[in-house]
């Protein structure tokens, strides 16, 4: 019998545009679970808010596979406590389509604290069973941020809790996040399934830096470092930018050698959004060090784009505060560019020090400049963790993913425990 799962990504639509506000690892993340789901035979229908007004209500996903637009509060991008404020409006209409369609599921499988809310809901109505993955927690970036000017709400985290407590597993991407749910949330270890994440080698695989370059339009003699993701305080994207000032200011013969492309943020050549607060302060930033010619924000970009960027950069800087696994340093990895990153999260199990990266404290904006300092500056570094890197990445498949979820459900429908 074919099995059906209904995927609850609330703010986060699979086939969104990424590096824009609230697109990232997350949608990538669902998008491939769900497809590899749906080659293996079981149906997948993605809920998500109706959020880009040229969307249709319904979009294939691969074989098996659906993206269901959900209308709930106006059109656009809205803060994620505004999207809570709607979620009442977006279960019943959910409940309206799935009763329209007389159709039913197998499990429900939900994505962030958002879509927990919505999965309590279900789960009582429908009478199946919820696995939760959380993709970042209330808890870990209260420890990480500065309340004042990033504070995540009680009801976050009372939503957290609620969702550990009576979910019938939980996905971590990481034994760190597993950790961090049994140190912050008191989960049960016998209901967590520690299932990291993957790479598309299809998409992302070494290319020529030269062959990358020319497509791009960037100069072959420049010493490229990239950074991808949201831009935002969790990213960790001011202490970049105040590492590559101590660059400058340690090595000024680097100066005109040097550029930083900033991959993300809500704007890229089709779009009329305005640039948000922390580009604009983060511009102010580039101008205080008189970086102006060294910094390029680029924008939003598709992955094809995306692995471009990769290739032709000669190192890629994941500077987070938190993580909970580093799906971009992944994606570099498996380009075959050394990553330096920050011993937080998922990425300290990702990148292996030495070998496929380097790994520098938290907010350590002197320790990222010296990082980036011995890549950019030793060819033979720089070129043992890109071999490092590459091997690293093969490991992590989507294809593996997809076994391993096929094998949580199958342990939760047949009763069985599923973590350790």
């Amino acid at each position: 019998m074919t099995r059906r799962v209904a995927m609850l990504s609330v703010h986060a639509c699979p086939l969104a545009k990424l590096g824009g506000r609230d697109s990232g690892g997350m949608n990538v993340y669902v998008r491939e679970v769900a497809r590899n789901l749906g080659a293996r035979g079981i149906e997948v229908d993605v809920f998500t808010r109706w959020r880009e007004k040229d969307d249709p209500r319904l979009q294939a996903l691969g074989p098996n596979g659906r993206v269901i637009h959900i209308a709930s509060g106006p059109l656009g991008y809205w803060p994620k406590m505004a999207v809570y404020e709607h979620l009442d409006e977006f279960t019943e209409k959910l409940i309206e389509e799935v009763e329209r369609e007389g159709r039913s599921y197998d499990i429900i499988h939900a994505h962030y604290w958002l879509s927990a809310k919505v999965a309590r809901t279900l789960e009582k109505r429908w009478k199946i069973p919820v696995v939760q993955m959380f993709h970042t927690l209330g808890l870990v970036k209260r420890e990480v941020l500065d309340e004042d000017i990033d504070g995540e709400s009680d009801i976050r985290v009372d939503i957290e809790r609620e969702a550990v407590r009576k979910s019938a597993a939980i996905v971590a991407a990481s034994d760190i996040e597993l950790d961090e749910l049994r140190r912050l949330y008191r989960a049960d270890p016998s209901c967590v399934a520690v299932i990291p994440c993957g790479v598309d080698p299809v998409v992302f695989h070494p290319v020529r830096q030269a062959d990358a370059r020319e497509k791009l339009g960037r100069d072959q003699c420049e010493r490229l470092i990239l950074f991808v993701g949201r831009i935002e305080q969790i990213k960790g994207i001011d202490v970049l930018l105040r590492a590559l000032a101590l660059l400058f200011f340690r090595r000024p013969d680097l100066r005109s050698e040097i550029c930083l492309l900033v991959v993300g943020g809500a704007l890229d050549p089709g779009d009329d959004s305005p640039e948000t607060e922390k580009i604009l302060e983060l511009r102010r930033l580039v101008h205080e060090h008189r970086m102006e010619d060294n910094v390029a924000f680029v924008g939003s970009r598709d992955q094809e784009d995306l692995a471009l960027y990769y290739a032709a950069a000669d190192l890629c800087a994941v500077p987070s505060l938190t993580e909970s696994f580093g799906l971009v340093a992944l994606e570099a990895m498996a380009c075959g560019t050394p990553v330096v990153g920050t011993r937080v999260g998922g990425l300290q199990t990702v990148i292996e020090d030495g070998r496929s990266g380097l790994l520098v404290p938290a907010g350590d904006y002197q320790a990222l400049a010296e990082a980036m300092t011995q890549v950019l500056t030793d060819s033979r570094l720089r070129l043992h963790l890109a071999h490092g890197a590459r091997e690293r990445a093969e490991e992590f498949t989507w294809q593996r993913v997809g076994d391993r979820i096929v094998d949580l459900y199958d342990r939760i429908l047949e009763g069985r425990a599923v973590g350790t």
